[in-house]
């Protein structure tokens, strides 16, 4: 597994970009910048339109939905996590870390 802050030169594999810019939307959307944020995890999503990666699709879909419930928008946020933990349920079950944290992010939202 290769880390997050390793230098790639030139690094085209998607689940990396992908990863990288996850990372990089949250930071905006923690800084107060949720447009931007929101624009680099929709970048991030387009990316993989042609990789066969559901479990990183469902990943950005969490950040995208933390970035939505973040700032103030509770159905948008509400649709991502759901269609994320579908993804998460089909590919490996519901009896798992990564289900349940995503799960309570989704319950946590306001009604």
């Amino acid at each position: 597994m290769i880390p997050l802050s390793a230098p790639c030169a030139g690094c085209a594999h998607p689940a990396i970009k992908a990863a990288r810019q996850c990372k990089a939307a949250m930071e905006l959307a923690n800084a107060g910048r949720p447009a931007e944020a929101e624009a680099l995890l929709k970048a991030a999503m387009k990316s993989l339109r042609r990789a066969n990666m559901p479990m990183m699709r469902a990943k950005i879909l969490n950040s995208l939905g933390l970035v939505f419930a973040q700032h103030g928008k509770p159905l948008k946020a509400r649709r991502c996590l759901s269609t994320s933990l579908r993804t998460i349920a089909g590919h490996i079950g519901t009896n798992n870390w990564l289900y349940a944290r995503i799960a309570a992010n989704r319950d946590r939202l306001a009604a």
